[in-house]
């Protein structure tokens, strides 16, 4: 893993995964069909192919649950070409899968997936970074490392041996750099370019840039810069917003073509993928989840009222607080996978919108219930929320990027670097929205949660003396 992933799972979770194929396959003997987030699972999940099968299900959490699979065909397309060449000169027997996502950070998974995050895409320079990155994953594949990779952080007697394998993927990957005839320096490049800090479970960035450098002795090979740059060319960059973008007067979900008006009096803590905000003694949180995962999370609430709105079925309901525990192989599966998807807490009230195109979750917290404001975002606020996108310039002549003020707009590229004349430049084509971050809000501060949980408690103190949620 080049850094650390957004949601780690927890270790026992292979095991559970691997009773639920159990399961699946006593399923189909009987002729019941299996499914899991509302697909069919396919053949792998039927015949015992535990590792194929996983990797399978971690893509359909990203896609169906969490909304997080950056979709775009041709560059996927381009991405997974660099990794079969590469795995070519590996001991794997079939290459890795690759899938985007809309994520901080590059991993992989068991089940032979590489995560490749959109934001690990923009830093690179050329395809043999690129594939200097998928190198790393897929010595992490080969050695068996992904489970670790994957699977959270280890505890602290293990970090020494976490360190040890990051150190191993790193060298591993100049080694198959320079078989696939990539130059293996960019090795080094790919490493200064998208690691940002330090934590403990990697070596320090400048031993392990020093050390791949020192290993690829100045040796060339296959840049391709050219080739990367036109397959990144209109390419999101930077947050995107169609998760969620705070407007001039109300909290906007594109992909949902959903608008949630902020009101005079309203605090508003957090407004990008999460909204957070209190409103007449209440506290909101929303956020958008995939259609398949909504409708699970609305099976599982307890006194559901339903209602049909102008923006379509809502559900209003309460979260079910596990009193009892379920100790079986299946019930600790259910709620291994269930902890690591987007969820509302227990015993808050929510209500669940649910769209074409997948959910919106709204947890209410507190002793009143406040008139949410939810409607139809209108054709002006979804061109605000428009995001940003690579545009490729050609240098007028050589010099640094700084002095020659190449993009109009906003420069991707390190202004200190020097191009030569027709050099192309990644650019953006417009600004990000005022306030925008990159980072995902995915985890909110202790003192939210603290909240929340405090205000769950009192709503199930209250809850049936509790009157309906309005959507307007």
């Amino acid at each position: 893993m080049i850094a650390d992933h957004d949601r780690p799972l927890g270790p026992k979770l292979v095991a559970l995964y691997a009773f639920f194929l159990a399961l699946i396959v006593e399923l189909g003997a009987c002729g019941k069909p299996a499914h899991y987030l509302g697909a069919s699972v396919p053949r792998p999940c039927t015949t015992r192919d535990v590792d194929r099968c996983l990797g399978w299900m971690a893509e359909r959490d990203l896609h169906a649950a969490e909304l997080d699979l950056y979709e775009d065909r041709e560059l996927r397309g381009y991405i997974q070409g660099v990794a079969d060449r590469l795995a070519k000169g590996s001991i794997l027997a079939r290459a890795p899968r690759v899938v985007i996502a809309d994520r901080d950070d590059t991993y992989a998974t068991a089940g032979g997936r590489i995560v490749i995050a959109r934001r690990t895409l923009e830093k690179l320079e050329s395809e043999a970074e690129l594939a200097g990155v998928l190198a790393h994953e897929i010595a992490h594949v080969e050695g068996q490392h992904s489970v670790v990779s994957l699977f959270g952080r280890p505890p602290d007697e293990g970090l020494v041996n976490r360190r040890d394998a990051e150190g191993i993927a790193d060298e591993r990957a100049v080694a198959l750099l320079e078989r696939a005839g990539y130059a293996p320096t960019a090795m080094a490049r790919a490493l200064a370019n998208v690691l940002e800090s330090e934590d403990d479970e990697h070596p320090l960035r400048a031993d392990r840039i020093a050390r791949v450098a020192v290993l690829a002795g100045g040796r060339g090979g296959f840049e391709g810069r050219d080739e990367l740059l036109h397959q990144l060319e209109h390419m999101v960059v930077g947050r995107d917003p169609r998760l969620g973008h705070l407007g001039e007067r109300a909290w906007i979900v594109p992909a949902l073509g959903l608008a949630l008006d902020v009101q005079t009096g309203d605090r508003v803590r957090s407004a990008a993928e999460v909204l957070a905000l209190h409103r007449d003694g209440a506290t909101l949180v929303a956020y958008a989840v995939g259609a398949p995962w909504g409708k699970e999370l609305v099976g599982s609430l307890e006194d559901r009222q339903l209602a049909t709105s102008d923006v379509g079925p809502v559900t209003m309901g309460l979260v079910p607080v596990d009193t009892r525990h379920d100790d079986s192989p299946l019930g600790k599966l259910v709620q291994a996978v269930r902890s690591t998807l987007p969820q509302p807490t227990a015993g808050s009230r929510v209500v669940i919108v649910e769209r074409p195109k997948g959910t919106l979750v709204i947890e209410i917290g507190g002793t009143s219930v406040p008139n949410l404001h939810l409607r139809e975002a209108t054709a002006g606020e979804l061109a605000d929320a428009t995001p940003a996108r690579i545009v490729l310039v050609a240098a007028p002549r050589a010099g640094t990027l700084g002095e020659l003020g190449v993009c109009a707009v906003r420069a991707l590229d390190d202004p200190s670097r020097v191009v030569a004349a027709g050099e192309l430049v990644k650019c953006a084509d417009r600004l990000p929205p005022p306030g925008d971050a990159y980072h995902r809000p995915e985890k909110l501060s202790a003192a939210m949660l603290e909240s929340r949980r405090d205000e769950s408690r009192r709503a199930r103190d209250t809850r049936a003396a509790r009157p309906s949620p309005r959507t307007r």
